[in-house]
């Protein structure tokens, strides 16, 4: 008999990515991940920054690993994720998640949990 867990694990696929994120220095960083949080899809938002990173003064970097679900390929997902980061809805330029000047995924850091 299948359990419960089996049978989501088949239906959903988890990966996790890790992430290059800069942000403009003067709005709060924890409001920005809980507006990446709420993207759909996205599952968990961790910052794994080096401790001994040294941030420049117009400009903050954060590391971060993302954790998403999927039910196809995760690579499109990512692209979907990445635009839902980076442009808005109107026909506006200005950001989605304000704040926001850049996201890179990080090459090889796609992983099937």
């Amino acid at each position: 008999m299948y359990k419960l867990t089996n049978i989501i694990s088949e239906i959903l696929n988890t990966y996790s990515i890790e992430a290059n994120l800069f942000t403009d220095p003067s709005l709060n960083l924890t409001d920005i991940l809980n507006q990446i949080r709420a993207i759909r899809k996205v599952t968990i938002v961790s910052i794994i920054t080096p401790d001994d990173y040294t941030q420049k003064s117009n400009i903050e970097y954060s590391r971060l690993k993302i954790k998403f679900v999927t039910r196809s390929e995760p690579k499109k997902d990512l692209e979907k994720i990445k635009n839902d980061i980076l442009t808005s809805d109107l026909s506006k330029t200005d950001l989605r998640i304000p704040g926001v000047k850049s996201l890179k995924f990080r090459d090889g850091t796609l992983k099937r949990l």
